[in-house]
């Protein structure tokens, strides 16, 4: 596996920052979190006018840009998806240029008298010729489980619907917690089709979340990165601390990038291979001083010299 972290955790960090962060900290990759007109400027996105740059900026510092994330989700009005669709194109034609790989974008909300099966049905349908453009640019739209459709079953059908190999999901553990789904559902469900993956933890209670420090809450980040193991999934885990979001809600980056990074690490360490029991390890066999091998002795006579 890759690990990443969202700009949306410092967003004061300008892409130098976050490139020697990341490398300092441990991790392999940034997910960068929108531009064009998202409602959120960070300190890092007003540089992606050059993506060229911002592409070189990261291979000095062998950090990889992991994910281009925006708020792009299907409405069903019509000016508004063409605009969407318009914007997407935008996103894969700048991570084409930085060299990332995947897109990410919402689901979308199910309207008032609309079936669920319709709404799917309509983005799917939407989303069909985006994922041809993508495929021709060798980038990979991942739908995030955010709006209407977070149990992986419906995002399953999104995804069956479109049969399209640049389109995928992108599985964030704490939107599925959020309707009680828990990851022996999730990862079975949708198995291959994860090609990307989110998380962070909170403890969930009838008042909301209440976000920290991974393996602290009650959201089951480490059962997630277990069965994604299980499966052999080998592709990016993004931590998602939204410090843009809430600013003065959750705790500073420099505290919780380090944190998480040495957490998800120590969670998908190979198990160490057990010593038999009643077996020691092997020791290594004694030094002993040795003599150079001599000739062996002949009982022939030497040849007379001519």
């Amino acid at each position: 596996m890759k690990f990443a972290f969202s700009t949306l955790a410092a967003p004061s960090w300008d892409f130098e920052t976050i490139a020697a962060r990341a490398r300092e900290y441990g991790y392999d990759g940034v997910e960068i979190r929108g531009f064009l007109n998202e409602s959120l400027l960070t300190a890092s996105n007003i540089f992606l006018s050059d993506p060229r740059k911002v592409s070189q900026l990261f291979k000095q510092a062998e950090i990889q840009i992991a994910c281009l994330s925006s708020s792009i989700a299907f409405t069903a009005n019509r000016r508004r998806d063409k605009q969407a669709a318009q914007d997407l194109i935008t996103f894969i034609d700048t991570a084409r240029l930085l060299e990332c790989p995947m897109v990410k974008i919402s689901d979308t909300q199910v309207r008032p008298g609309q079936s669920r099966d319709e709404a799917a049905a309509a983005l799917a349908k939407w989303l069909s010729p985006l994922g041809d453009y993508a495929a021709d640019r060798d980038v990979t739209i991942v739908i995030e489980n955010l709006l209407s459709f977070r149990h992986a079953k419906e995002l399953w059908i999104i995804l069956e619907m479109l049969s399209h190999p640049a389109v995928a999901a992108c599985w964030d553990v704490f939107n599925a917690a959020l309707i009680g789904e828990v990851p022996a559902i999730s990862v079975t469900t949708l198995n291959n089709r994860i090609q990307y993956v989110q998380v962070k933890d909170a403890t969930l209670g009838p008042l909301g979340a209440s976000f920290g420090r991974l393996g602290e809450g009650n959201v089951r980040v480490q059962d997630l990165l277990k069965r994604l193991l299980g499966i052999g999934y080998t592709g990016w885990i993004c931590f998602e601390w939204e410090k843009a979001w809430l600013p003065n809600m959750i705790g500073e980056p420099q505290d919780m990038l380090p944190d998480a990074i040495k957490k998800l690490r120590d969670w998908t360490k190979p198990p160490e291979e057990p010593v038999k029991k009643g077996h020691a390890p092997a020791k290594p066999a004694a030094k002993t001083d040795t003599q150079k091998p001599q000739a062996p002795k002949s009982d022939a006579a030497p040849a007379a010299a001519h």
